[in-house]
């Protein structure tokens, strides 16, 4: 995903320049907005990150939905699912050390 990604930027990028260069445009550094957000990388993450939560048991990504997606408490969370406190906490260290065990290298 991050490749194809990638190569639609540069064919965006080359058009670009390219017609600049047909209208007989001069393009230089300063021409190009670089504080603009780079959505490219945030579609990579996020197709990272669902790739990561599906190495997870279901019972895992509750808790680690309820938690950090849901913004709930321990507490809370174990009340939804109907499990002990300790059994959340113990739940989402699992899952969070799964996940940093699985965790996608970026590409050089």
């Amino acid at each position: 995903m991050r490749g194809w990604l990638l190569t639609v930027a540069r064919n965006l990028a080359i058009d670009w320049l390219r017609s600049a260069a047909s209208r007989h445009e001069s393009v230089g550094a300063e021409d190009w907005d670089l504080t603009l957000p780079d959505h490219a990388e945030a579609v990579a993450a996020s197709v990272e990150a669902v790739a990561l939560l599906r190495k997870l048991s279901t019972e895992h990504r509750a808790v680690l939905l309820h938690t950090y997606l849901g913004g709930r408490t321990a507490q809370e969370t174990a009340r939804l699912l109907g499990v002990p406190v300790g059994t959340v906490k113990s739940r989402r260290h699992y899952a969070l050390t799964v996940l940093r065990a699985n965790r996608l290298r970026p590409a050089p």
